[in-house]
């Protein structure tokens, strides 16, 4: 029997032949791995973290909504500046893209001076349905509102 030559060792020619076959067969096997479920109502869960309120508050007033708050809250900033409350200020919020709305009422700006945050309550009008959140916005390097925090509350 004739051998072939690869490189230093030597390739029996059987041992070739098994190999080109088990990598032609692997091509045709049907080996799937379920990465879901087609069941709505208990859907698997795919990740291993704990659901929280917050989860739900990310998922229903998404990251651009969340620019439309911190914007609003931006009308505010001349008043802030010059220590002004505003608690009794309600601002309503409206995300042309998405079509969330909303408003924001109990603007709390006590710690305002010393850590640049301030608390609020809004309303969301969403697809799930209308919820109440309590969040959190602080100003960032360029002196602008960011959402940093948002969980639904209850009523």
């Amino acid at each position: 029997m004739r051998s072939y030559t690869l490189r230093r060792g030597k390739i029996h020619p059987l041992v070739a032949a098994a190999s080109l076959l088990s990598v032609c067969l692997a091509g045709c096997a049907q080996v799937t791995v379920p990465m879901g479920s087609n069941n709505v109502e208990t859907p698997t869960v795919l990740t291993g973290s704990i659901p929280s309120s917050s989860d739900q508050a990310y998922s229903d007033v998404n990251a651009d909504d969340r620019a439309v708050i911190a914007e609003n809250l931006d009308t505010l900033s001349g008043e802030l500046d010059l220590g002004a409350e505003s608690q009794n200020v309600m601002l309503s919020w409206l995300n042309p893209v998405s079509g969330n709305s909303g408003t924001l009422t109990k603007i709390e700006t006590g710690t305002f001076d010393a850590t640049g945050c301030l608390s609020f309550h809004t309303t969301a009008n969403t697809i799930a349905g209308i919820r109440l959140y309590s969040g959190t916005a602080c100003r960032d390097i360029t002196q602008r509102f960011a959402v940093t925090a948002l969980s639904v509350t209850d009523a």
